[in-house]
């Protein structure tokens, strides 16, 4: 989704590679289940998350805590600066140029855990519960069935914020 949206990647990419026979693999974007279940309906075979998972109690480094007292994770993607310094910096001067010349992304951010859902069994229950609910609501029990009967729309703002659970019952 190199500047432009991700289910417009994602649709496109697929629908060419149908036609070779081949997959596309989602990547990038992901922060909810829908989005999961919005790449499957664009026609991805799957979907890669990344940072989602990088913020979970299992994910490598070290727990740290910010001045508000919350708790995170340092994190860097796998194609940024410092992890491609990390992978070869045992390489001569010339080769490790070469290798970094196509470092892209951020080298540090902080990734928050969820207090709700700190680990990544927490997230996969719900991301395949929101998925399921997906696949339940268009009537398919495989991945290639949803790609065919899914419907995506457009929503306005306030048609989002109607769709929400009501924090109180009538």
């Amino acid at each position: 989704a190199v500047g432009r949206p991700q289910f417009s990647a994602v649709l496109e990419t697929a629908q060419a590679a149908t036609e070779l026979g081949a997959h596309v693999w989602a990547d990038g974007g992901v922060r909810y289940p829908r989005d999961v279940a919005l790449a499957l309906a664009a026609g991805a075979a799957s979907v890669m998350i990344g940072s989602w998972f990088a913020g979970t109690i299992e994910a490598p480094g070290q727990l740290q805590m910010d001045e508000a007292g919350r708790v995170y994770k340092e994190s860097w993607g796998m194609a940024s600066t410092k992890a491609v310094q990390g992978r070869f910096g045992r390489l001569d001067a010339y080769d490790r140029a070469r290798k970094e010349l196509f470092a892209e992304g951020i080298s540090s951010s902080k990734i928050y855990l969820d207090p709700l859902r700190p680990s990544v069994e927490d997230l996969i229950d719900m991301i395949t519960s929101g998925v399921r609910s997906s696949f339940t609501y268009a009537g398919a029990s495989t991945v290639p069935e949803f790609h065919d009967r899914a419907t995506v729309g457009l929503q306005s703002a306030a048609g989002y914020e109607e769709g929400k659970a009501l924090p109180v019952s009538w």
